[in-house]
């Protein structure tokens, strides 16, 4: 790849997700990885480092300490990942709600841009999430519910004990659910144990569930289990997503929608 060929955004875009799922990036990785130039790698190090809190330079590589005490740093870098997906996932999504409707919004940046549209349609909505309720807060038109419980650092969602049997209160005839990872052997897992619970109890109180997932989270595994694919009755994705891919997942009997690259 040409370093002319992509501007100075777009590179820093491209090293931001790999240290989001990775943690650690190296000079020689970067160049491997990404075919930039060593002089273009030492250039961009040193702009994510002084303009990114959290991302620490050391000798050769970067670092994300996600443990940074700016904890509304990380939800911005992360909301700030695979944009043009997200907001075409949640363009497809807002297709999918109609007046009346009564439906749950998982925690994530995904389901965060499905609440930015939801400003003219009259309905209910349950969230999970303190960034999507204060989102839901702003419309007169939303009838918004927000589950208490622990809050997770950095990421604004809510879990526990406390928040599941809130949601024991409720049902619903859809939610919107948001992963970290999906394949079709594991199914959908999660980083962390934190919203593994809440995201179960979700899909059981919800009788259709549509999973929002951008195409960087196809055919990975993380540690935690969340429900198998079978719990889904759609995935919603962008148009990222490979053919071969979608095919894959088509001729296992899941319904998908790609979502159209113009938003």
């Amino acid at each position: 790849m040409d370093d002319r060929s992509q501007s100075r955004p777009d590179r820093i875009q491209q090293m931001l997700h790999y240290l989001w799922q990775h943690r650690r990036l190296s000079s020689s990785q970067a160049v491997e990885l990404f075919g930039y130039a060593h002089a273009t790698v030492r250039r961009d190090f040193h702009f994510i480092a002084s303009h990114y809190p959290g991302m620490v330079r050391r000798h050769g590589w970067l670092e994300f300490d996600s443990d940074t005490s700016d904890k509304e740093y990380v939800f911005d870098l992360k909301n700030s990942l695979q944009s043009q997906a997200k907001q075409e996932i949640a363009v497809a999504a807002r297709a999918m709600i109609r007046d009346g409707d009564c439906f749950m919004l998982d925690s994530g940046s995904t389901c965060l841009e499905l609440a930015k549209r939801l400003g003219d349609v009259q309905a209910k909505a349950i969230s999970v999430d303190i960034k999507i309720a204060n989102q839901l807060g702003c419309f007169n038109n939303i009838e918004s519910y927000i589950i208490g419980g622990m809050v997770r650092p950095g990421y604004f969602s809510i879990g526990e004990s406390l928040a599941l049997e809130m949601l024991n209160a409720f049902s619903v005839e859809r939610a919107f659910l948001s992963c970290d990872a999906l394949s079709l052997e594991a199914g959908i897992t999660n980083a962390t144990m934190f919203e593994v619970g809440v995201k179960s109890r979700i899909i059981q109180r919800a009788r259709e569930v549509i999973l929002l997932a951008d195409h960087g989270k196809f055919n990975k595994v993380e540690p935690h289990r969340v429900a198998t694919l079978s719990c889904i009755k759609t995935i919603i994705t962008d148009s990222g997503l490979a053919n071969d891919i979608m095919q894959r997942y088509q001729q296992a009997g899941i319904h998908i929608i790609r979502a159209k690259g113009e938003r």
